[in-house]
């Protein structure tokens, strides 16, 4: 069963019900599965995420429902840290987790994770990965950083190298096209060309991996890009731009395979608060021959 969801306001004559009684009654699911869609941070009462099955609601309270039914068991892992200092975390998100909590739930993505592994942090986050995206993913730790980091990634103050294997090989090239959403596409995705909601500018570098940079790795025709801006999937959508989509990424057209062959393998930036030249690195452990 694929992700279900429901939009629905509390009518004068729902007031008297629990909110999972009230879930069931509106969307058609058992009471066991209302319950469990709270448990999992699948129901949100004004836009706020909420897990309290036995509350009462006014009447024109706007409650959204996501739920999916096949949702796997909430993951159990260490999450791998890469780098960490007194204000600043980078660790090596897996491939397959959402980077924060999704529609249905915001106990099976990597914040939660870390929040399960180091409770006692406080996570600011400025950048994301697609869920079947593995790599680097830098946090502040501390509000000193905060500010730094949110202008070096607004402003693009930085390096952010992928790794990405292709079913066909690619010259070097830059690709300078705007990315938006495809109006109407069912799955959603986006796209450089068609009817784009919202299209902004976008700017990829592509090259083939050296010998150096590929050594170990299954073989396969490897490519580097660097992003200069930060567009929802625009590696994904610039390589299928020009017709080399990523290996796995069927989304976008490319060949079938059992994971989806792109990692946030290298960042390059300034630290926000002591200025010193940070150049992360997360192996690419799972591409590995």
């Amino acid at each position: 069963m694929a992700l279900q969801k429901w939009t629905f306001t509390v009518l004068p004559d729902d007031a008297a019900l629990r909110l999972d009684q009230l879930i069931a009654q509106r969307t058609g699911l058992s009471r066991r599965a209302a319950r469990e869609a709270l448990k999992l941070g699948g129901v949100q009462v004004d836009r706020k995420r909420v897990r309290v099955a036995g509350r009462l609601l006014k009447p024109g309270t706007e409650v959204r429902v996501a739920f999916d039914a096949d949702q796997p068991p909430v993951p159990v892992m260490a999450i791998p840290v890469v780098y960490e200092d007194r204000w600043l975390l980078a660790v090596d998100k897996p491939a397959g987790l959402a980077t924060q909590g999704t529609w249905a739930s915001d106990r099976h993505d990597l914040l939660a994770l870390l929040r399960t592994q180091r409770p006692e942090l406080t996570l600011f986050l400025h950048h994301r990965l697609d869920q079947g995206t593995s790599g680097l993913l830098v946090f502040a730790k501390d509000p000193i950083a905060n500010p730094g980091l949110a202008k070096a990634f607004a402003s693009r103050e930085l390096e952010k190298l992928y790794l990405a294997r292709l079913s066909e090989p690619l010259e070097a090239c830059t690709v300078e096209a705007p990315i938006g959403r495809l109006r109407g596409a069912d799955p959603g995705r986006y796209g450089c060309a068609g009817e784009l909601m919202d299209p902004k500018s976008a700017r990829t570098d592509l090259r083939p991996a050296t010998e150096a940079e590929a050594a170990g790795l299954v073989p396969g025709h490897w490519i580097v890009a660097r992003i200069h801006t930060g567009r929802t999937h625009q590696i994904r959508v610039h390589l299928a731009h020009l017709d080399r989509p990523i290996l796995g990424d069927i989304l976008y057209g490319g060949t079938p395979s059992d994971r989806l062959w792109l990692h946030a393998w290298r960042l390059g930036l300034k630290h926000p608060v002591t200025g010193e030249d940070l150049r992360l690195e997360a192996p690419p452990l799972r591409f590995r021959a």
